[in-house]
């Protein structure tokens, strides 16, 4: 018989060794990715952009999306480092 996970299993920081990241952290971070998407939505909607750029461009977008959801969803202190070192260079 398979084992089936309760919904209380699954909330995060009923799993050992997790370590919420605060919530300024992910306040900043949102901020940041909030007005990085910004960026990218503008870029995208310029006329005459190459379809490499476009493609570049709607990966970012989808990239930001999903790192935003990670920190909605209860991020780790290391997810936190993780998605801010990914946009460090930018």
């Amino acid at each position: 018989m398979a084992y089936i996970p309760d919904d209380v299993s699954q909330i995060p920081d009923n799993h050992p060794g997790y370590v919420p990241a605060s919530d300024d952290e992910r306040d900043r971070l949102t901020i940041l990715l909030h007005k990085r998407l910004d960026h990218v939505i503008d870029q995208e909607q310029q006329a005459g952009i190459s379809r490499q750029d476009r493609e570049r461009l709607t990966a970012m977008h989808k990239q930001i999306r999903a790192d935003l959801a990670d920190i909605r969803y209860g991020a780790t202190e290391k997810t936190v480092r993780e998605i801010e070192r990914r946009y460090r260079h930018i």
